[in-house]
């Protein structure tokens, strides 16, 4: 599970994401837009990642438990 931290360190990331695409917005520089665009949408997956991964932690923690009951008998 993320930290705290590392939730602060996202939150921040994305403040200068989106303050880079206004910026390249505003000079009319598309390259720069797209590249904001696509940082901005990779950095907003962040907690998905981390949600799948935590389900997937659950998910072989109950499944584990499960092989060690089966083999108490």
């Amino acid at each position: 599970m993320p930290t705290a931290a590392e939730y602060q360190k996202l939150a921040d990331e994305l403040r200068q994401l989106g303050a880079v695409f206004t910026q390249a917005i505003n000079l009319g520089d598309q390259e720069l837009a797209l590249w904001a665009a696509g940082a901005l949408s990779s950095a907003a997956a962040q907690p998905a990642w981390w949600a799948r991964e935590a389900a997937d932690n659950e998910a072989a923690a109950i499944a584990a438990a499960a092989i060690v009951k089966a083999r108490q008998g």
